[in-house]
């Protein structure tokens, strides 16, 4: 039903509004039927004839308010001690009065929100008429005279015994725990009407969050004294991560939680940050001494500082450093592959185990120990030198991938393998590393040495996985060779049975591509590359041979085999001495000792003419033979032995002379990665001038290292004569105008 505005005694209506304010402030029961008439009362005082009187009732009740919080002031004021008990009784029952009030004058806060829209559409016009005055809600203007009457006039007093009881409870014996938390939010409650403008806690920080954080860090700044005058560090360390954790604990249960981690910082910079160089120089000890709950409880500290970790990670990487630098030692005075990857290992794998159980596997220390193995694996006492670490993994591996370790499972080779390609990751030399990996996987697979295909394979995937697929491919290559090989070898022995043809002997033909493999056509297994290699085929071979020729050219039309038989094995059975011997030696050694089925001696001369081999060549194959006595040499004339024995009755030929990865044979690898880095670095000059056209001398040599990076780190000297190199073969000139400055020549 619409009532209509009459005209309204001011004075007679407000005695009566006022004893129901004053029982609703006072959370007194009010009769359901006053209530009712009060709240009609207010209506008709804002709708009042001929002049409403809502702003003389808004004035009236502020007046109201005022008087009541300044009574409510004095009753604190009168409390000698313990002021937070009465402060939170009076706040909690005004606090929901003035809610009640928000009720009671619903039309007073309901006449002005249309005034304040009739404002604002005027404004919006631009309409040259009086503004209204701007009013709050009841509740809202309660609150501000609580804040503006109680807590700025008694607020030295509230904050210094809030933080007094925080104190208290910080020391183990709290007084009023449970009441802090609504005293401390009444600092953000009076406040809350300016949330949309967005300084709703601007006063809880101006007069409570500042002298907190002040506070906090007296404090701290004592307790941290104290807790390092009576204990050692790792007692310190204990008791500081229980003060943390019961500080969160308390910050979380009793302030607004804008101010935790502000707080949670000052307690940080009294307990950590102030006494940090202490802490870090015990640092060194704990990881001298293997403290590992030392480290963790360090750990769990220095993580809490801006960039404390990457101070604590600088001293991780040089104590791993230091810790490794004996396998710089193992490695200069010539240990086995072994030994120097197993002490590599067993530094990886401690500090690993330390970073991922104790420092929460943090990427920083993984980052720094990752520095530490690099600087580790790619030291050298001669600077002019490659480090041994490329030559020494590689042998590590060819020992786990060669049938001699067949006696060990497939998971363990597994294993080793990963471990191989953990260490391979930090090698910088990968160019020299793929050098010697490629010779000695070709020399596993022409001589059927490896475990299996697969096992070649899961190795090469590692590989990949480290530095791509075109650094893999030439050994990817390989290993299809020999796949292609065996199937070839299959169809060839079908092709002789088709033709009801048999061969005198077993016979097996690896056909491998010119470019895909680390040899020359007369390449030997010591490292020897020349022409190739005259040889006088024996009978019993040349007919197989003549066969697979005739058949491989069948099949393919237009491709040409090249026998390399300085690289061809052959199983030879001695039937001249005692007993009987089955031995695997070169096809050299072969055709020598097959002389001897026709001729009881030979003459160094007659063995030339027959063999037809070099001197060279034939040297090696002598001495191998006479090293190992199955033959005997009186003056110029070869005979064979025939008292000859050995314990083993079927064996592999040992040679005193073909050494795999002999000091020549590295050498000479060492001189063939600088010849192919000098060409791949001129490319890399050419490639970066012609497409900037114009580059500095420090830019270019950037842009060349950042290429080179993933296969080596070429030397700035290096860089420095490829570009002379470059400007002698006009690819590029010196600019007349700057010195420092290169030109492309088109």
């Amino acid at each position: 039903m619409m009532r209509r505005p009459k005209q309204a005694n001011f004075d007679e209506s407000w005695l009566k509004i006022s004893k129901v304010t004053t029982a609703v402030m006072s959370q007194e029961s009010v009769d359901r039927d006053e209530w009712v008439e009060q709240i009609t009362a207010v209506y008709y005082l804002c709708m009042a004839m001929p002049t409403p009187l809502a702003d003389r009732l808004y004035e009236r009740l502020k007046e109201y308010l005022i008087t009541h919080v300044r009574k409510c002031k004095e009753k604190v004021m009168d409390t000698e001690n313990d002021i937070l008990p009465i402060y939170l009784e009076l706040y909690q029952v005004y606090s929901h009065g003035a809610k009640y009030l928000n009720d009671l004058y619903l039309h007073l806060n309901y006449h002005f929100s249309k005034r304040t829209i009739k404002s604002e559409w005027l404004d919006h016009f631009h309409q040259p008429l009086e503004k209204c005055k701007k009013y709050e809600k009841v509740q809202d203007l309660a609150m501000i005279i609580w804040k503006e009457e109680m807590i700025e006039k008694v607020h030295h007093s509230l904050v210094r015994a809030i933080l007094k009881d925080i104190n208290m409870d910080r020391r183990g014996i709290p007084q009023y725990a449970n009441k802090l938390r609504d005293i401390i939010h009444s600092f953000v409650e009076v406040q809350a009407h300016e949330e949309a403008s967005g300084n709703v806690l601007q006063f809880y920080k101006e007069h409570f969050e500042e002298p907190l954080l002040a506070d906090t860090g007296n404090f701290y700044n004592k307790e941290a004294q104290r807790l390092y005058e009576l204990h050692d560090v790792s007692t310190y360390m204990v008791k500081v991560i229980e003060r943390l954790d019961e500080e969160e604990l308390r910050l979380r249960k009793f302030i607004h939680h804008t101010s935790i981690n502000a707080c949670k910082k000052e307690c940080v910079n009294k307990l950590i940050a102030d006494h940090q160089e202490n802490l870090l120089s015990e640092y060194k000890l704990m990881l001298k001494n293997d403290h590992v709950e030392d480290l963790s409880r360090l750990y769990i500290l220095i993580k809490r500082l801006t960039h404390g970790l990457k101070k604590m990670s600088e001293i991780f990487h040089d104590h791993v450093y230091e810790n490794g630098k004996s396998t710089i030692d193992l490695m200069n005075s010539g240990c086995s592959a072994q030994e120097y990857v197993d002490s590599l290992l067993a530094v990886l794998k401690r500090f690993t185990t330390i970073i991922q159980v104790h420092l929460s596997n943090d990427q920083c220390f993984n980052n720094a120990l990752n520095r530490a193995m690099e600087r580790l694996v790619n030291s050298t006492t001669d600077s002019k030198k490659y480090p041994r670490s490329s030559e020494l993994l590689v042998k590590h591996s060819d020992h786990i991938l060669k049938k001699a370790g067949k006696n060990i499972g497939v998971s363990e080779i597994e294993e080793q393998l990963h471990n191989f390609i953990d260490l391979f990751k930090y090698v910088e030399d990968k160019d020299l590393f793929q050098r010697f990996y490629s010779k000695k996987l070709a020399h596993r697979l022409i001589n059927n040495l490896s475990v299996s295909i697969e096992t070649e394979e899961l190795a090469i995937n590692g590989l990949k996985d480290r530095c791509g697929y075109e650094y893999t491919s030439p050994l990817q290559r390989m290993i299809i060779d020999m796949k292609v090989s065996d199937d070839l070898t299959k169809e060839f022995e079908q092709h002789l049975a088709e033709q009801k043809q048999k061969l005198s002997t077993t016979f097996s033909v690896s056909v491998l591509q010119l470019g895909a493999w680390p040899y020359t056509a007369g390449s030997s297994h010591d490292g020897d590359s020349e022409k190739q290699t005259e040889f006088n085929i024996p009978s019993e071979l040349s007919f197989c041979v003549n066969k697979f020729t005739e058949f491989y050219s069948k099949k393919y039309s237009g491709r040409k085999l090249r026998f390399v038989f300085a690289l061809s094995n052959a199983t030879v059975q001695l039937n001249f001495a005692p007993r009987q011997y089955t031995i695997t030696m070169s096809a050299h050694q072969a055709a020598i000792l097959l002389l001897f089925n026709d001729l009881s001696t030979l003459k160094y001369g007659q063995l030339i003419a027959h063999v037809g081999l070099h001197k060279r060549e034939l040297d090696k194959a002598l001495s191998a033979l006479v090293d190992n006595k199955i033959l005997i040499v009186s003056e110029d004339e070869y005979a064979v032995n025939m008292g000859y024995t050995n314990r083993k009755s079927k064996f592999k030929l040992p040679s005193s002379v073909q050494r795999e990865h002999s000091e020549k044979e590295v050498e000479v690898t060492h001189q063939s990665v600088d010849e192919d880095r000098r060409l791949y670095i001129q490319a890399a000059i050419v490639r970066s001038m012609k497409s900037r056209k114009l580059l500095s001398h420090n830019d270019l040599i950037e842009q060349v290292i950042n290429q080179s990076k993933d296969r080596f780190s070429p030397s700035i000297s290096m860089i420095k004569k490829c570009i002379e190199v470059l400007i002698d073969k006009q690819y590029i000139e010196r600019d007349d105008l700057k010195k420092d400055q290169y030109k492309y020549l088109a």
